[in-house]
């Protein structure tokens, strides 16, 4: 598996993760917003869990589009995104 692949496979796994965590945070949102007992505390989580979920939704859309930016890339640029990546979804163990 080239490096390109390898850096794709983990930028896709990462978006993924995300994607899970934004979906963890909406149902908890919602079951937090169920509970809440006045209209001051369902603000309150509805506005913390609306910051967590805008934090994870911006890094998903930085990482589609460095994962974008990677499947176009050709393998001389490969080093520049790898670097990019790595700041994003973390170092890369195998290189």
């Amino acid at each position: 598996m080239s490096l390109k692949d390898e850096l794709i496979r983990k930028a896709e796994t990462q978006l993924e993760a995300w994607e899970k965590q934004a979906d963890s945070l909406k149902a908890k949102a919602k079951a937090k917003e169920a509970e809440a007992e006045n209209e001051k505390a369902s603000a309150d989580i509805q506005q913390s869990a609306s910051d967590a979920l805008r934090s994870v939704e911006n890094k998903i859309s930085d990482g589609r589009k460095k994962l974008d930016e990677l499947k176009q890339s050709g393998e001389d640029n490969i080093d520049s995104l790898r670097k990019q990546l790595s700041d994003l979804v973390g170092p890369d163990d195998k290189r």
